[in-house]
């Protein structure tokens, strides 16, 4: 078989080129290198066989290849640069669903060039039957070379630039094959789409995590808008023109420097004087083209495409000849390979060059030309890479022997010491051959639906993390919702707490008071004017574990707001011109306070960034959450001012460091009011009769620490009357205590309970003591009596005796004689008309003692504030409001609604020197009685009162 030139090698028999083959096009996973021109050395029929078997290969892989036969219609670079292009970009040149290879560069070069032939051969007209490209083509030169365009630069440069935009625009312009269009579009998106709505979905889930849903939803708008620009952005035809800024790096034509415009009409303006070799210069720019965009298509980066391609693509020569065009372009891809290699390392193109030429083919196409010089020698000096002689050098001279011998090493990293490999297809010594290595497969991470799935995964698992937030907010903003199911959190009255945001775990009890609350708000920021800003803390929905959620008990709470709502409104119609401003937030601690520390971390948060806030109110029950929720916002150096907490210890830091000097309680403590309630039931005030016998009820939750405080106080004070101590932990054990209680006909209750069982203590007290009860309670029930005061004057079960914080009846002519009541009772009655829930025959009515608190707080913080903002010409912060109002001759509110406030030192717990402790009962007719009232109410003379010995009833108004 050696020898044998005239039959076609099997290709059992080609083993061993196929191997070569293989190795030559198969892709590295790291360290690409330049791969070396192969050449099969036999005549024009074994060489075509052999290079439709490399073709078959190829194809049957579905990888990139290109054939050119030994006849192809191609008559120049360009021509093969087309054809190369085209079958490149063939369905068949690339997997299913990938992307084909693009050129936009080579395209952009073609056209340019296709210009410059078009300008050179005159105004001749597009032939018949051209192409609308082509006839467009024409319809461009003729404008960039006639008036009035043509007269003018500027006006040439904008025509042609209007028209590279326009064909910028179309970011597949450079494929020809319809078919392939709609995975290069898919993998166009895949460089944005997946990526950038995959870092979005985890942008806006860990936002929603650590922030809050309305910034998640932010940044999702803002992360979606940018992909979408993005993409878009790609569509446009100026993001086509940046693309091009190559052509001004590369040497081979003579530059602009006014930019790509500026070398696009240098390249289609012919010079008067141009280089014998410009048109070999534009044949490189092209080579230099095309394998640019090859490059760009290999390059491993973000783009999937890039690493999902294992298979160099090929360019197959059938048979060259001196004459074949193909010839000229080998020589010039080695040329741009070796141009400039020293100094732009690394340089890499994925381009596999296989030319069939026959050993004995003449150098040159010239009969006339000298023999001896073969083709296959041409092709090889080519690519022969460049080395130093070695000649010596001189003394001098020498010292620029190691950069150039570096250099060359470079070289040598680069190019390969080696350029051509030669294989003789018609030698066949015979023997076994082994079989043709496998080849690589895609690699399972590159596969074209990867992207798309690993983005619905992540969308899908970042919207299930943010559906969990949403379940976890009741809204955007603040609001969280709670294991219970309690929304928390700090609102300007624009979120009504409710289970669906509008109410309805309050039965819409305060919607209409926090929409007031609101609107005021609105009307201080669309003012423009200062403000001060004061957050209330109380428990403003109702316990969602009761099955009917006890809305009576929201009375409370209602009518706190109630009166910071009338205190606001007041202040702010007496403001005039650039005086200070009062806003409202509300935070929401839950049912009994249960959250009332989360809420507090998220008011001193809020505090951080929003300096307006210059107090926080409220905290009216005493439990050991609102106790940690002190303890944290006094921190932040807020000053706190309670409403209806009266548990003697609030406050009390640890170790000796004594009660907070930021906290101040407007109530009176539990030992002063259990003082002044077992003096009136001892001496007979309550019931017309002097009491021996008591029971005390109260609740044993470890929690309150309001509950057991009172009865323990009652207990001290009560003696030498004899009580009895009657724990509860729940209705359960409050029937069974009151029951057994009954049995013993005691001469009064002292209920020292909270007034969420208040309702069960009256029902069994009915049923289980048959003879009316005497009943004494603390300001707690009032928030009860609002709701059911009429039931219980007209059941007369028992008697009740509560001592209220403040109480409108107490300004009655008997306790302050002359003295005008206090304003805010006269603006109560209207205001509530407007905010009580009609319900039936029933009406749900605000505690309007907690209401007077509230709004003694509020306006004691406001005047504070607006007294340092006129003294100090700034706005108040939270310092110089704590400031004034820990100085004694500031923080004095002669006439507020629950008495005059005056606040005592810290060692006391800035408790109000001489507080009025009101003895109240609820008449047949369902009205409050005041009965008794000891402490400073009006600064005036008061009318006479049963007060215990160490507290006289005051007869001259404070200093």
């Amino acid at each position: 078989m050696a020898g044998d030139g005239d039959r076609l090698p099997t290709e059992d028999r080609l083993r061993g080129v196929l191997d070569l083959f293989e190795r030559l096009r198969e892709r590295p996973r790291w360290r690409p290198r330049l791969r070396p021109l192969l050449l099969l050395l036999g005549p024009g029929r074994a060489t075509s066989h052999v290079a439709e078997l490399l073709k078959s290969r190829c194809e049957d892989e579905r990888a990139p290849v290109s054939h050119i036969a030994a006849e192809t219609p191609a008559t120049d670079v360009a021509g093969v640069l087309r054809e190369a292009k085209r079958e490149l970009s063939q369905p068949s040149s690339h997997a299913r669903g990938e992307p084909a290879l693009r050129f936009p560069l080579l395209e952009m070069a073609l056209w340019l060039r296709d210009l410059r032939e078009i300008r050179l051969a005159g105004d001749r007209p597009a032939p018949r039957g051209a192409a609308p490209a082509e006839r467009e083509n024409h319809q461009l030169v003729r404008r960039l070379t006639h008036p009035p365009v043509g007269d003018n630069e500027n006006a040439r440069r904008r025509e042609l630039n209007k028209v590279i935009r326009r064909r910028g625009r179309d970011v597949l312009r450079d494929l020809e094959a319809p078919r392939g269009r709609p995975a290069t579009f898919l993998t166009f998106l895949e460089q944005i789409a997946p990526i950038g709505i995959a870092v979005v979905a985890l942008v806006s889930a860990g936002t929603a995590a650590a922030l809050d849903l309305a910034a998640a939803v932010f940044a999702a708008i803002i992360g979606v808008a940018f992909v979408t620009v993005q993409i878009v952005a790609r569509t446009r035809g100026w993001f086509g023109v940046l693309r091009f800024g190559w052509f001004l790096e590369q040497p081979y034509v003579d530059r602009d420097s006014t930019g790509f415009l500026g070398f696009a009409l240098g390249v289609f303006d012919p010079r008067p004087v141009e280089p014998d070799d410009h048109g070999e210069q534009l044949d490189l720019l092209l080579v230099a083209a095309f394998l640019e965009d090859l490059r760009r298509c290999y390059r491993r980066d973000h783009r999937r495409a890039a690493w999902a391609r294992v298979r160099y693509p090929v360019l197959i020569f059938e048979q060259l000849s001196a004459g074949h065009p193909g010839v000229a372009f080998v020589e010039l891809v080695e040329r741009v390979r070796a141009d400039g290699r020293a100094d732009r390392l690394p340089c890499f193109d994925p381009l596999v060059v296989v030319a069939g030429v026959d050993p004995d083919a003449p150098a040159e196409d010239d009969p006339s030309a000298p023999a001896g010089r073969k083709l296959v020698d041409r092709i090889a000096q080519a690519a022969r890479v460049d080395m130093s002689a070695g000649d010596p050098q001189s003394v001098i001279a020498a010292r620029g022997l190691w950069e150039r011998y570096a250099r060359e090493q470079r070289r040598i990293g680069a190019l390969g010491s080696c350029r051509e490999l030669r294989v003789d297809i018609t030698r066949d010594p015979g023997g076994d051959l082994p079989p043709v290595r496998p080849v690589r497969r895609r690699p399972r991470f590159a596969h074209p639906a990867l992207p798309w799935i690993a983005m619905v995964a992540v969308a899908a698992a970042s919207i299930a993390v943010i559906s969990v937030q949403a379940r976890m907010y009741c809204s955007p903003v603040d609001i969280r919702r709670m294991d219970n199911g309690e929304c928390v959190g700090i609102t300007d009255g624009s979120f009504s707490f409710g289970e669906n945001s509008g109410g309805k775990n309050n039965d819409g009890r305060l919607s209409d008071v926090l929409g007031e609350i609101e609107s005021q708000n609105d009307h201080v920021k669309e003012s423009g004017k200062p403000y001060a800003t004061v957050v209330y803390i109380g428990p403003v929905t109702a316990d969602p574990s009761i099955k009917n959620r006890r809305i009576e008990l929201l009375a409370g709470v209602q009518g706190e707001l109630i009166g910071l709502a009338i205190a606001q409104k007041r202040f702010n119609d007496a403001a005039e011109g650039d005086d200070l401003r009062l806003r409202v937030l509300i935070a929401n601690a839950g049912a009994k306070f249960r959250y009332a520390e989360h809420v507090a971390g998220q008011i001193r948060e809020r505090a951080l960034d929003d300096r307006s806030i210059v107090a926080v109110i409220g905290f009216e029950q005493s439990r050991t959450q609102t106790q940690e929720a002190i303890k944290l916002l006094a921190k932040s150096a807020l000053p706190l001012v309670s409403t209806a907490n009266s548990y003697g210890r609030t406050a009390l830091l640890d170790g000796d460091a004594g009660y907070s000097p930021y906290y101040f309680r407007l109530a009176s403590p539990n030992a002063r009011t259990a003082k002044h309630a077992a003096y009136w039931a001892r001496n007979g005030h309550v019931g017309g009769r002097k009491v021996d016998d008591a029971v005390v009820i109260y609740d044993g939750d470890p929690n309150d620490l309001y509950s057991k405080d009172l009865a323990v106080e009652f207990q001290k004070a009560f003696r030498p009357g004899v009580t009895h101590m009657r724990p509860y932990r729940n209705p359960g054990d409050l029937n069974k205590s009151v029951r057994e209680a009954c049995r013993n006909k005691p001469d009064l209750f002292y209920y020292a309970g909270r007034s969420d069982e208040f309702r069960s203590f009256a029902n069994v007290l009915e049923l289980s003591c048959p003879e009316p009860r005497l009943v004494l309670t603390d300001d707690e029930i009032a928030k009860y009596v609002s709701d059911n005061a009429a039931e219980l004057g007209r059941k007369g079960t028992f008697e009740l005796y509560f001592t209220p914080l403040a109480a409108r009846e107490a300004w009655d002519r008997r306790w302050v004689g002359d003295q005008s009541p206090q304003t805010f009772y006269s603006d109560y009655d209207p205001f509530v008309r407007e905010m009580s829930v009609q319900e039936g025959d029933s009406v749900q009515r605000p505690s309007i003692t907690r209401a007077a608190v509230a709004y003694d707080a509020a306006t004691l913080v406001a005047t504070v504030a607006r007294t340092v903002y006129w003294r100090e010409k700034a706005l108040p912060s939270a310092g110089s409001v704590f400031a004034a109002l820990d100085d004694p001759a500031d923080d004095v509110l002669r006439n507020g609604a629950s008495g005059v406030i005056r606040f005592g030192p810290r060692s006391t717990g800035h408790q109000v020197l001489d507080k009025p402790v009101i003895l109240a009962r609820i008449t047949p007719d369902g009205t409050t009685e005041v009965t008794q009232l000891c402490g400073r109410l009006i600064t005036g003379p008061q009318g006479k009162a049963a007060c215990p010995a160490a507290d006289p009833p005051p007869a001259v108004p404070p200093r």
